[in-house]
């Protein structure tokens, strides 16, 4: 809060208030008129450029009169060179003025300043303006230039190519000192103070009315050539010299010179500057004389509340007031009804007192009551609290319940689907063994039975890292309506010829980031629940739309998803098929749940593709109704980066070429069988293999054959992982290549689901073709390179 400030500051408040006001308002008027003088003052230095630009235009326009009837001379026309010099010579001497016949080759011919036969080879500079005039057939006005004798700034007007039968054949031109353009500018009567120039299209001075030997032949300011690019105009700037100046300026129609007026900017607001002295004075007059008034007035105010304070301090102490009387008549009243307070205070005292005796009595009982509530609010707080604890511990009985459930529901899933594979592979291994005990050879089927349950398992590996959200990603920046493109014979040959493929691939369609493989496959596994939707239908056949767009997530609609609002390219699948009730959407992403019949499916499909677009930082939505079809739409977020494009990896499978045996793998595996295998299979492969069974082995055999290729390791290890062996091996050996290999690796080369930039992966299992593509893609990897 404020300090309260005296009864006189008041009223000088209040004074200036009143005042300030009215000097506002004359303000205002003052300004305006300033502000109108200095707009008149603006006006005029354009318009003044204007004139001097006509002017200018006035006196070029007589030159050029006199070159175009000199080209019209008989004697130029019979080639009468000396009578045609004779006239050059006498208009010279009549308008001040050289001229200069120059043959269309650039030699001079005649000029005035040399007798006759005896012309000066002509500068460069009129070369290039002949030359253009040559191009364009009219007259042009030159530059500013130095004459190649005396060094003087001239300028020249050149007249239209002179034609003696068909072809052009001489060039007359009129040479002028700048000094023939001062009396020009002067003529113009500029007022006090206010400098007029011609600037050529160079930006170099030709004529100032003032001190023009320090500024002829000199560029002009970097400010006066930035602003000066209309035809007409004016602005605020400085000077060469750092003087801040008004210019107005107007270009020559004939020339393309600029004519300038400059005025210094204290001279063009000199009427403000008067103005504002005007304000400030009158401002100080009238501030006093109110400063004055104020002061008498709240001396008197003062003199009379002064009194008043005096009769409040008494009723203060319990003293009698007596009467006030002051020249106010309203302090007079209020004097006397502090006479009348003072007296009803005194009764009222006494009435006080009493009551305060009632007050104690009432204050005692009312406290035994709040005691008294006080314990019975703690006894309740106390037992809510023990109830709050009791549900919360039934709430969290209840979680774990869910979770083990829950549990149970995957691990009896992986159990029965990891079992019913295990069968196959073991079944059809032992009766291997048996044909083979027995000579037998008829056992390729039970190895093609094997090697799909095998398959099959390694699938459901994929499916439940993908479900997890664990697995391995490399993303790349993708065209969606290309990957879309680019399986649509596949599907075709998915679907069937009962049911009808339709692409809507949207134009200007944002790129996204994710893992080519892992989105080409679900959206065949999209496609393939679609086709077993529509096979359920009565006509067994219908109707799958993929179509690509962009699209926007905003704040409200991302949070419920719980994912981050902003723009997303939408891949969406939607067929005509049997659709889905309110209770199966609400667990079509759960993993084991299906409504295919035993042995149809694994339950996995939509876990796995909802897995990978949420490890893709995107979101999966289904829409669907029974009877009208079901649509699954995937959003993927926006791609900002650069970068070419991926390729669908089916579009871009080439059959490896094999090893030979000058490239040498060490392969590194802690694991003796598998160790063995990967050995067999690269060695199978046209390779020449060394192998080591830990990390510091491979060290050993990495430094006694310096000609190895490849490092082929296991990731996961005792001791030493194989990140850190990679590591040490390329610190060793700076151009030695590496290719991990794992069953499950969470921050070793994957951090955050994404592997690590610039690194060769091979999930476990892998088949012998996909071990060949990735050891002959490692190996010709050039760096650089993207791949993973």
């Amino acid at each position: 809060m404020r300090p309260p400030r005296p009864l006189r500051w008041q009223f000088l408040t209040l004074f200036v208030g009143l005042l300030v006001p009215t000097l506002l308002f004359v303000g205002v008027l003052l300004w305006r008129f300033a502000a109108s003088e200095r707009t008149r003052v603006e006006q005029d230095v354009q318009t003044r450029a204007h004139a001097l630009s006509v002017a200018f235009d006035r006196e070029i326009y007589g030159v050029l009169t006199t070159l175009q009837a000199l080209a019209t001379s008989p004697s130029l026309a019979n080639h009468d060179l000396p009578a045609f010099y004779a006239q050059m010579q006498e208009i010279s001497r009549l308008q001040g003025i050289n001229i200069n016949l120059r043959h269309i080759d650039g030699t001079a011919a005649l000029t005035t300043r040399a007798p006759f036969g005896s012309a000066a080879p002509a500068p460069r500079v009129l070369a290039e303006i002949d030359g253009e005039v040559l191009r364009i057939g009219v007259a042009m006005v030159s530059n500013v230039f130095l004459t190649s004798v005396s060094q003087k700034p001239v300028f020249q007007i050149v007249s239209a190519p002179i034609r003696i039968g068909e072809t052009p054949t001489y060039i007359l031109a009129a040479s002028l000192d700048l000094a023939y353009l001062v009396a020009t500018t002067r003529r113009e009567d500029l007022p006090s103070g206010w400098i007029g120039s011609l600037v050529d299209r160079n930006g170099i001075v030709a004529v100032r009315t003032e001190r023009q030997e320090d500024f002829v032949g000199k560029r002009t300011s970097t400010d006066f050539r930035t602003h000066t690019i209309d035809d007409a105009g004016r602005y605020y700037g400085r000077n060469r010299v750092g003087q801040d100046v008004l210019v107005g300026y107007g270009k020559s129609k004939l020339t393309g010179w600029t004519a300038a007026v400059v005025v210094g900017r204290e001279l063009a607001e000199a009427p403000l500057l008067r103005s504002i002295t005007i304000l400030v004075g009158l401002g100080l007059v009238l501030g006093l004389l109110v400063v004055g008034i104020a002061l008498g007035v709240g001396g008197r105010v003062d003199r009379a509340m002064r009194r008043l304070s005096e009769g409040a301090e008494a009723i203060g102490r319990g003293d009698p007031v007596s009467a006030i009387a002051t020249p106010i008549l309203e302090v007079n009243q209020i004097g006397a009804a502090l006479v009348t307070a003072a007296l009803q205070l005194q009764a009222r005292t006494c009435e006080r007192e009493a009551a305060e005796i009632a007050l104690r009595d009432l204050n005692l009982v009312l406290e035994d009551r709040v005691t008294a509530r006080t314990l019975e609010l703690d006894t309740a707080n106390r037992a809510l609290i023990g109830e709050m604890q009791s549900r919360e511990t039934a709430e969290a009985h209840l979680r774990q319940l869910q979770k083990m459930e829950a549990v149970g529901q995957l691990t009896g899933g992986i159990a029965h689907d990891f079992n019913n594979m295990l069968a196959i592979v073991i079944g059809s291994l032992n009766l291997i063994r048996k044909r083979l005990a027995r000579g037998e050879s008829d056992i390729e089927r039970f190895i093609d039975v094997a090697t799909d349950g095998a398959n099959r398992a390694a699938s459901l590996t994929q499916r439940l890292l993908a479900f997890s959200r664990q697995q391995p990603l490399a993303p790349e920046p993708i065209d969606a309506n290309k990957l879309v493109s680019g399986v649509s014979e596949i599907q075709r040959r998915t679907l069937g010829g009962g049911i009808r493929l339709e692409t809507v691939l949207a134009g200007g369609l944002w790129r996204t980031h994710a893992d080519v493989s892992q989105l080409e496959n679900a959206i065949l596994n999209l496609a393939v629940n679609a086709r077993d939707a529509m096979e359920e239908t009565d006509a067994g056949s219908g109707r799958l739309t993929i179509e690509t767009a962009n699209a926007n997530l905003d704040e409200a609609y991302a949070k419920t998803v719980e994912i981050s609002p902003g723009q997303y390219v939408l891949v969406a699948l939607t067929d005509s098929g049997a659709g889905m009730s309110p209770e199966v959407m609400a667990k079509v992403f759960d993993p084991f749940f299906t409504t295919k019949p035993v042995g149809k499916g694994t339950g996995l499909g939509l876990s796995q593709v909802y897995g990978f677009v949420r490890q893709s930082n995107g979101h999966a939505r289904i829409y669907s109704e029974l009877g009208q079809g079901t649509s699954v739409k995937l959003y993927l977020p926006r791609f900002y980066g650069e970068g070419e494009a991926a390729m669908s990896p089916r579009d871009d499978q080439i059959a490896p070429a094999l090893g030979n045996q000058r490239e040498i793998v060490l392969v590194v595996e802690d694991e003796e069988a598998l160790r063995l295998l990967s050995v067999e299979a690269l060695r199978e492969l046209g390779y020449s293999v060394r192998h080591a069974e830990s990390a510091t082995a491979a060290l050993r055999v990495l430094d006694a054959q310096p000609d190895i290729a490849l490092l082929f390791t296991d990731i996961v290890m005792p001791d030493m992982n194989g990140r850190r062996l990679a590591e040490e091996a390329v610190r060793r050996r700076p151009e030695l290549k590496v290719l991990y290999t794992t069953g499950f690796t969470r921050n070793a080369v994957v951090h955050n689901g994404v592997l690590d930039p610039g690194t060769h992966f091979l999930p476990k299992p892998f088949t012998l073709q996909q071990l060949a593509s990735k050891v002959r893609s490692v190996l010709d990897h050039e760096p650089g390179m993207v791949d993973a």
